[in-house]
């Protein structure tokens, strides 16, 4: 009987056809296409073998296509980034920031009475409220009238808090409206100079919230420059940073650099320059009662009053050999001048025997009563402010007791 054909092959030959089905099969699951009846099975594995190369190639190059759009995209995004920031900025230099929208009038206070006027506003210091103003202008405000610019009367209890080196009050009060923002911190607020700044307060003591512009003009450790034109009034003013829309410092005090030296003469700094003081950094407070601040500040006062009479008739006698019996009605002073009017003979000028006598008695009382109050008024003077303004005016009081010997020195025999 004869062998069948297939069992004439080789046990080789018949694993390699069986392979080679199998792998067709799998070329077939990879690719999808229907095989060719004509195809030997080897061939069908060639071209499966090919195709699941073409495929895998082309996965690859899909791979590094989509990564190099993933990198493009970045790019693309980054660039829309940094013109979205220039338009911005732009924006922003077209139309700043106003603090009309900010600051409001019910937080702006007027402080006045019958001897002076000044300013202040409530915001918040570590969860209290505050009403802030300048230790001079609290000290002024025995009997005063304290209200915001709307009408709300504000009631002040027996104490309050100074700052030992800047001239700055704070008291606290009972308040439900609304208060004014601070700068915490002006380096990180980003406070520079040339940056627009607005001054609100009580101007020349009109009671009403005016609004001076200017911009800062130079900053120290504990005091701040501005060109806005603050006046007498505006004491105890906030001062707001119009992009910020926070108060930077409060207005204090003016200074007087008319007189040029060789050293400013070129100076393109006007003759009177504005500061106020930073309300950020440490600051040590000492506590006081109401009533020994009206105290201190008014013996101050007086002492300061009396220094300034006496060092203009000083001067006037020194320098302009004259002699001013318009403080002839001075309340502490007033009394040296009464024998001028009955006695001094005016038409014989300052050189007649009467007139030398005269002037010599005058001369004499005046250096006494610029020792009489000194040690009374120092020793009176407890409060970190007000002693440091004594030493200042105990400097003009001794140039004017100068003034008194060197014309009694040149003029009086």
């Amino acid at each position: 009987m004869a062998t069948p054909q297939f069992l004439r092959c080789r046990p080789w030959q018949l694993c390699a056809l069986l392979l080679l089905s199998i792998v067709s099969a799998l070329g077939q699951g990879f690719v999808g296409n229907v095989p060719d009846i004509n195809e030997s099975p080897l061939e069908r594995a060639k071209r499966a073998r090919q195709e699941l190369m073409q495929r895998m190639q082309a996965e690859v190059d899909q791979s590094n296509t989509v990564a190099e759009s993933l990198e493009g995209r970045i790019i693309r995004l980054k660039r829309e980034l940094a013109a979205a920031e220039v338009e911005l900025a732009k924006r922003n230099e077209a139309a700043p920031a106003t603090v009309a929208a900010e600051i409001s009038s019910a937080a702006l206070v007027v402080i006045s009475s019958e001897q002076s006027a000044g300013s202040g506003f409530i915001a918040e210091i570590r969860g209290r409220t505050f009403l802030i103003t300048n230790i001079h202008v609290l000290g002024a405000a025995r009997g005063a009238s304290i209200q915001t610019v709307d009408g709300v009367d504000i009631t002040l209890p027996s104490y309050g808090y100074l700052s030992r080196q800047r001239d700055i009050a704070i008291v606290p009060i009972e308040w439900e409206g609304p208060t004014l923002p601070l700068s915490q911190s002006l380096s990180f607020d980003e406070v520079d100079i040339g940056q627009a700044v607005t001054v609100i307060g009580n101007s020349d003591g009109a009671r009403v919230g005016s609004r001076l512009k200017g911009e800062v003009t130079g900053i120290g450790p504990n005091e701040l420059e501005v060109s806005a034109k603050f006046v007498p009034g505006n004491s105890g003013s906030p001062i707001v940073h119009d992009e910020l829309g926070k108060v930077i410092a409060i207005a204090s005090h003016l200074k007087d650099f008319s007189v040029k030296s060789k050293w400013t003469e070129d100076s393109e700094k006007a003759d009177v320059r504005r500061f106020g003081y930073r309300l950020d950094g440490e600051i040590e407070w000492g506590r006081v009662t109401l009533v020994d601040l009206y105290r201190q500040a008014e013996a101050y006062h007086r002492y300061e009053d009396r220094t300034r009479v006496m060092s203009q008739i000083g001067y006037m006698l020194q320098y302009e050999d004259e002699l001013m019996t318009s403080y002839s009605s001075h309340d502490s002073l007033g009394h040296l001048f009464g024998y001028f009017e009955r006695d001094f003979q005016w038409h014989r000028g300052m050189n007649s025997s009467n007139n030398q006598r005269m002037l010599k008695h005058f001369i004499t009382s005046m250096l006494s009563e610029l020792q009489t109050d000194r040690v009374g008024t120092q020793e009176a003077l407890e409060i970190d402010f007000y002693q440091r303004r004594f030493l200042v005016t105990e400097d003009l009081r001794d140039q004017a007791a100068q003034d008194f010997i060197d014309f009694a020195d040149s003029r009086l025999d």
